[in-house]
């Protein structure tokens, strides 16, 4: 179903030109506001809002031209990190995970969901017109989905993260192939300690070279890696040991060389509270043929950095930054503005260093994306502070080089969604 758009134009067209890729996909969670995972309170009803799936034809002028978009229902859950969504590289099939089951007439909090166990895959070549094509049982509570780098295949990351719906957290991994007709049967890795007991992962992310899956395990500080077999048969097998990182590592990312995997660590747990400082990037150096790796560098970024981004050249990486924005309205040390940090990093060195921090308003920012070019960025912000029109939108920032250095600058374009905007892919 296509929908209308609002486009706050730009003042003045940056220097870099156009936004450049083949789609911005992006996932809202409509039923939530910005504190649910915090307060674990569910948002108002409101005729129209549902959980939603919103496509964007690339490339993007920011001329104020309505861009080429379609939406189609597409449930799923903020409470994860921004990771729920995978797209392929022709920007033709959109793969989205249902963390916490839809809500019923009766549902006011997160705990009166049902657990979700679901994938869904949807046709996106259309963007105007997105198609609902299959779904699979994805296992206990998905938290984060990563298609194999050459395709047909998915990894995902399951289990009761926060203990939303009980003491047993499920944890799992999974592969599952999926093609033109449907999905293919999972093979299934619950992932245990050295002492042998389950442990809960968050995050799961394909190495570039499709071998091996690095998981983010946020309450034991560490990332593991897993050799990923899809050849005579699926298999998953540990890898290596783990790989120590900074506070809570949430999610990852690796550099497009595969020599690294970056974390961002809230930080959280402790008696850090909500009132947690800076939050921090890790730089984990790998091998991927022995699984071995060590913590080499990290870097300082804005408070409770909830997604991470890294451009296509490796050399610019950027974090979208809660603050306390993620705070109850009545709270009040909400804070209504978030923010966005830039940092560079030196492939050969594994050198990150913070470049600066880029405030502007809005609530609970989480989902990050360059463009194709990395000369732009993208980032969901889920609300605004605003009774009379509760709304979700894109803020565009432009990459710009000043005395040998980049710097995040706004540009006044913004593209309105469905509120609880929270994962963005571009492709």
């Amino acid at each position: 179903m296509s929908t209308s758009t609002g486009v706050q134009p730009l003042q003045g067209p940056p220097a870099s030109g156009l936004f450049q890729g083949r789609r911005i996909v992006v996932v809202s969670d409509a039923d939530a506001v910005a504190s649910a995972p915090l307060h674990a309170r569910l948002g108002p009803r409101e005729p129209g809002q549902e959980d939603t799936l919103t496509v964007i034809e690339l490339p993007l002028a920011f001329d104020g031209t309505p861009p080429r978009m379609g939406t189609i229902a597409a449930s799923n859950s903020v409470t994860p990190p921004p990771s729920v969504l995978a797209v392929d590289a022709e920007g033709a099939h959109a793969y989205v995970i249902e963390t916490l089951g839809q809500r019923g007439p009766d549902a006011h909090l997160l705990t009166d969901l049902d657990a979700g166990s679901t994938v869904r895959a949807y046709a996106i070549m259309n963007a105007a017109r997105p198609e609902l094509l299959f779904a699979y049982p994805a296992g206990h509570m998905p938290q984060a989905v990563s298609l194999h780098p050459r395709g047909g295949l998915l990894a995902i990351a399951g289990g009761d993260v926060f203990s939303i719906l009980g003491p047993d957290p499920h944890p799992s991994l999974r592969l599952i192939p999926v093609g033109p007709n449907g999905f293919g049967d999972a093979f299934v890795l619950v992932p245990r300690g050295e002492d042998g007991e389950p442990i809960v992962p968050s995050y799961v992310e394909w190495h570039p070279g499709g071998e091996l899956l690095a998981a983010c395990f946020p309450w034991r500080d560490e990332v593991r890696l897993y050799a990923a077999h899809r050849t005579p048969e699926l298999w998953i097998e540990p890898l290596g040991l783990p790989i120590g990182t900074g506070r809570f590592p949430f999610e990852g990312r690796f550099t497009p060389d595969g020599r690294h995997f970056l974390t961002t660590d809230l930080r959280w747990g402790g008696d850090a509270g909500d009132d947690a400082a800076e939050g921090r990037v890790s730089v984990l150096r790998i091998d991927p043929a022995t699984g071995a790796g060590e913590k080499v560098g990290e870097a300082a970024v804005g408070r409770n950095p909830g997604g991470l981004a890294v451009s296509r050249d490796g050399r610019r990486v950027v974090t979208s930054n809660l603050r306390l924005s993620h705070l109850a309205w009545g709270d009040p040390r909400l804070d209504r503005q978030c923010s966005l940090s830039l940092l560079t990093f030196d492939p050969a060195s594994g050198r990150l260093e913070t470049v600066g921090e880029e405030l502007f308003d809005g609530l609970r920012p989480e989902g990050v994306a360059f463009d194709a070019d990395g000369k732009f960025v993208v980032v969901t912000v889920f609300d605004h502070l605003d009774l009379a029109h509760r709304r979700g939108e894109l803020r565009f920032f432009e990459v710009v080089e000043e005395g040998g250095r980049p710097r995040l600058c706004p540009t006044y374009y913004s593209i309105e969604v469905m509120r609880g905007p929270h994962t963005v892919v571009v492709v």
